[in-house]
């Protein structure tokens, strides 16, 4: 678990502390204040110098473009374009992104961008090299190759093109961290995560979460029929037939991203961008209850962001029933000049702003 997190010179971030962090913790700020970069950089950390995470991460954010070329084969070519990730939008020789985490297990993760390189065809590329030393474990290194005209290649060959192969998938049970962007979860992505939830504990802690917004819920299914969400069921009491999620609003697809992802990375970190989408203020406190709840049974940290201040209102409801008064805290990003200032607030400073209707968002 995260105890602290310093950044340097990724995207919004120029240098940047964040200390200390609860087990789960809801960041707040104006647009542009580095909430949904802030939660690319812990999955970075996470990913330990996986190239596959930036490469998720650039989808994400539709950070690719199209050049025509006359060298090599004439013709249009796409790539992702990794200057996005770095302070400034600039490539340049020397420039190095650092993000790390020095309590607990210290991880450290860099993403250097390299001196120009020659093949034997003559093509100009630099390297984009990832080294993440962690303590106790050999270094992981990997690398990219960028062209002279800004465009990602893979030293192997893979995703050089973003329309012909996509990235890994942000949901998947075998990493140590799982990512809810502001998108759905498709149904493979989340059939994917669901094949080692089914026939355990952990299904009936989901169809509890679903309980929230249909409290007639006693079941879930997924069938073939591998669609948006067409092809997941819900048994609803009363019901002779099972009613297709699709049917029962976002709210029920945003839970269930939740829940599925939060139980399925026991020992690791879940992220959340805009937690709330989707969701009536009415239920976020019992959202935020469960939250916690699984985060402490699944050993699992959490991240989430939010603009609500309904949303903000609920998790310090939620925070005032628990016994833990460390075990969530608001974060919120201020731009100041050149940086991003973090202020931190526990459980009673929350509570104590919130009587008096301070703004903390």
């Amino acid at each position: 678990m995260l105890k602290d997190l310093t950044i340097e010179n990724y995207r919004l971030f120029h240098k940047f502390t964040l200390d200390p962090i609860a087990r789960v913790n809801l960041i707040v700020g104006t647009n542009n204040s580095g909430k949904s970069s802030l939660l690319e950089a812990i999955y970075l950390l996470a990913g330990k110098g996986s190239r596959s995470y930036l490469y998720e991460i650039l989808h994400e954010r539709d950070e690719i473009t199209s050049k025509t070329v006359v060298s090599e084969s004439p013709g249009t070519i796409s790539g992702y374009q990794p200057a996005h990730i770095f302070y400034g939008r600039q490539l340049e020789t020397g420039r190095v992104v650092k993000i790390q985490s020095k309590l607990e297990k210290p991880t450290a993760l860099t993403i250097s961008f390299g001196e120009t390189e020659e093949d034997g065809r003559g093509l100009r590329y630099r390297l984009l090299e990832f080294k993440c030393v962690q303590d106790g474990a050999e270094p992981v290194e990997q690398s990219l190759l960028v062209r002279e005209d800004g465009l990602l290649f893979d030293p192997d060959g893979l995703f050089a093109n973003p329309f012909l192969v996509p990235p890994p998938s942000f949901a998947s049970p075998e990493q140590q961290v799982g990512f809810v962007t502001t998108n759905y979860l498709e149904y493979d992505e989340l059939a994917k995560l669901w094949d080692n939830i089914t026939l355990t504990p952990r299904e009936d802690q989901v169809v509890e979460s679903l309980r929230i917004l249909e409290p007639d819920v006693e079941r879930i299914s997924f069938v073939s029929r591998q669609t948006f969400s067409s092809g997941i069921l819900l048994k609803l009491k009363g019901e002779g037939n099972p009613i297709p999620l699709g049917s029962m609003g976002d709210g029920m697809r945003r839970v269930l991203a939740v829940a599925a992802s939060l139980v399925s990375v026991e020992n690791g970190i879940l992220l959340v961008d805009e937690i709330d989408t989707g969701l009536y203020y009415g239920v976020l406190t019992d959202m935020w209850r469960l939250i916690l709840e699984t985060s402490v049974k699944r050993n699992a940290q959490v991240f989430a962001t939010t603009h609500s201040w309904d949303c903000v209102k609920s998790f310090q409801e939620a925070l005032s029933e628990v016994a833990d008064d460390e075990l969530g805290r608001l974060i919120r990003l201020d731009p100041q000049d050149d940086h991003i200032q973090a202020t931190s607030y526990s459980r009673d400073e929350l509570t104590t702003a919130i009587q008096h209707g301070i703004e903390v968002r």
